[in-house]
């Protein structure tokens, strides 16, 4: 489910890696976020489709405005239509659960088609695992290139699956050490699950002539010192971020007054130097808490 605002500034700006949130949390109360909001309302409607897709979010959940479905449906539209990756993705969610807008599961399948057209990390996770179930080999090969993509932008889930498919020789070759260096950099990043898959690994190696490597060594000394630190974003940090995104978009001149007007194309996160990726689109984002926690993997 996409509702979630922290979610999807998150994905909009750099993020600590760990930072975790919950799903009760309330970025915005007694009129905290009035100031970013409406800077970003503006800036939405001089063209801004990453603005755009905030807002929505924001006016869908209810979180830092008057909870307002019509004005959700309207922004939404209006970031989609831009070609935004994050809004053709949010609108796919509320299409295929019918939140905000009528449910319409082929309507939902032709925005996140173009979300991933787009390059959207959570897209493209998201058709891989559409793919991955699908009943016909072909069909499920077609999920791995997905994958790749959006652990390139580190995307945990992306990378965690990706590295389960080379750990288990499943839809390609096995791999154990390309999927050791993913395990390790989920590890790095918290993933509850990554530093046991890497000992295994470590485990399968020994005794190959891999084990005798740098690489190996590499893996060794990761599942050793991995430490597993959590970062609990609070409100304060999201605010912040809102801040940042305002201050991104204003800097990018390409949304003063000279460019209102509906021939202006919405520029997308990947036009602002932000990441463009979130840490958990299975759960989905439609509320200012969901977007802002939009993590990546570390190095």
């Amino acid at each position: 489910m996409v509702s979630s605002l922290a979610l999807a500034v998150g994905s909009l700006v750099a993020q600590p890696a760990q930072a975790q949130v919950s799903k009760d949390l309330t970025i915005c109360e007694s009129g905290d976020c009035d100031r970013q909001l409406s800077q970003l309302e503006q800036l939405a409607r001089k063209g801004s489709g990453d603005a755009a897709a905030v807002v929505a979010l924001a006016y869908a959940s209810g979180d830092g405005v008057a909870q307002d479905q019509a004005k959700a449906e309207r922004f939404i539209e209006q970031g989609a239509r831009r070609r935004n990756p994050l809004a053709m993705y949010v609108i796919a969610d509320w299409y295929q659960r019918g939140f905000v807008l009528p449910q319409d599961v082929a309507k939902s399948q032709l925005w996140l088609d173009r979300s991933v057209e787009a390059g959207y990390a959570p897209a493209l996770y998201l058709k891989a695992t559409q793919l991955l179930a699908a009943s016909t080999a072909t069909e499920q090969q077609q999920a791995v290139p997905l994958l790749e993509r959006a652990a390139e932008q580190r995307l945990l889930t992306a990378m965690y699956a990706l590295a389960r498919l080379k750990q288990t020789g499943t839809l390609m070759e096995q791999d154990l050490p390309g999927a050791g260096k993913l395990f390790a950099r989920l590890a790095r990043s918290g993933h509850k699950d990554a530093g046991q898959q890497l000992q295994r690994i470590n485990q399968q190696l020994q005794g190959t002539q891999f084990a005798k490597t740098d690489e190996a060594k590499l893996l060794r000394q990761a599942e050793q010192s991995v430490e597993r630190i959590t970062v609990t974003a609070d409100a304060s940090l999201y605010r912040t971020q809102l801040d940042r995104l305002v201050n991104q978009l204003d800097a990018s001149g390409s949304f003063d007054n000279r460019s209102i007007g509906s021939r202006i194309r919405g520029v997308g996160c990947a036009d602002t130097g932000s990441p463009c990726a979130v840490s958990s689109p299975s759960k989905g984002q439609s509320s200012l808490g969901d977007v802002l926690s939009g993590s990546r993997g570390g190095n």
